[in-house]
C-alpha cells in the first residue's frame, strides 16, 4: 500500500517516524520540526489513519507498508522510530528487515501483548452524532460526556474532517481500528524473531505500559537495547516532555551515526 507521508528537513541521516493508533503524521508536526534541525525526517500516515487508504488492519500489513515506503523513497539504511502501535510495527519491521535499519527507537511499548485500554475512547468517538456537528466545538461538547481530559479530546478531534459539503466525518477508519484493538490476536514475537542492531526504548514514568517490567522479553528479542525513562511523562512521551524526548532521540541517532561514520 502507498502511504501518504510528510517530510521535514534535509540531510544524509534519515529518520522515519511511525505514529500510534488514532494518530497521524499531523500529530508529529512539532516534534518532526525539531528533529529536522538535525535529520531528514519522514512521517507517514499508517493505513486507516490520516490521508492513507482504509482497508484491513494488522501489524504484519503495516510493516509491509513501511517496506513499500522505504523502497519508494529509495531510502538506504535508516533510523526507525515508532510510538505505541507504531512501535510494534517498527519492531516487526526490524525483525524481518534488519539490514534496512541503522537503529531502532521504540517509544513506550514493549514486544508483548498490545494493552487495550481504549474501548472507552472508541465508544466515545462512535457515540458522537456527526449529523449534529456543525463545528469542531460541537464534537468536543459531545465527547466531553465520556472523555474528561481536554488533551485527549483534542488528540481525538484531530481525526475529525470537514467534508466538501460542510458535514463532518472521522478521517480514520474507526470500525476497523476498534476491531484491531479488540482482536484476540496479540503481538507476540516468534522465538526466532530478533533484531541485534542498536535499539533505544524511551518510556514515560507515568505510563501504564511500564516497559521496564518487560526487560526479559526485550533482551530476548532486542539484545542490543538500552532504555530511557523520562520523568513526569505518560504514554505520549513526545508530547509530555518534548524537549527531553527530542534531546534523547537526537543524542542516540547522532551516536549511532558517528559510529557508522555518517555524521
Amino acid at each position: 500500500m502507498k502511504l501518504y507521508h510528510r517530510e521535514y528537513g534535509h540531510g544524509q541521516t534519515k529518520l522515519v517516524i511511525l505514529h500510534g493508533i488514532l494518530g497521524s503524521s499531523r500529530n508529529w508536526h512539532t516534534v518532526a520540526g525539531e528533529l529536522s534541525q538535525h535529520f531528514h525526517v519522514i512521517v507517514p500516515d499508517l493505513r486507516n489513519h490520516g490521508r492513507s487508504p482504509h482497508t484491513k488492519h494488522s501489524i504484519q500489513l503495516m510493516q509491509a507498508d513501511v517496506l513499500e515506503l522505504l523502497d519508494r523513497l529509495e531510502l538506504k539504511p535508516t533510523f526507525l522510530l515508532g510510538h505505541s502501535m507504531g512501535g510494534l510495527v517498527a519492531m516487526k519491521f526490524a525483525f524481518h528487515h534488519p539490514k534496512r535499519l541503522n537503529a531502532l527507537i521504540v517509544e513506550d511499548i514493549a514486544p508483548v501483548a498490545f494493552l487495550n485500554t481504549m474501548d472507552d475512547v472508541f465508544d466515545a468517538m462512535k457515540s458522537v452524532e456527526l449529523a449534529k456537528v456543525k463545528r469542531r466545538e460541537d464534537a468536543d461538547d459531545q465527547l466531553l460526556e465520556r472523555v474528561k481530559e481536554p488533551s485527549v479530546r483534542q488528540f481525538l478531534l484531530q481525526n475529525l474532517k470537514r467534508q466538501k459539503d460542510g458535514t463532518y466525518d472521522w478521517q480514520c477508519n474507526l470500525p476497523e481500528l476498534h476491531r484491531f484493538v479488540q482482536a484476540e490476536e496479540r503481538f507476540e514475537p516468534a522465538a526466532n524473531e530478533k533484531f541485534t542492531g542498536p535499539t533505544l526504548f524511551v518510556g514515560g514514568e507515568r505510563s501504564e505500559h511500564r516497559i521496564d517490567e518487560h526487560q526479559n522479553v526485550i533482551s530476548r528479542h532486542l539484545p542490543n537495547s538500552e532504555r530511557r525513562t523520562i520523568a513526569n511523562a505518560g504514554h505520549w512521551v513526545h508530547v509530555d516532555a518534548i524537549d527531553e524526548f527530542v534531546q534523547t532521540v537526537t543524542g542516540f541517532v547522532k551516536k549511532i551515526s558517528e559510529s557508522h561514520g555518517d555524521a
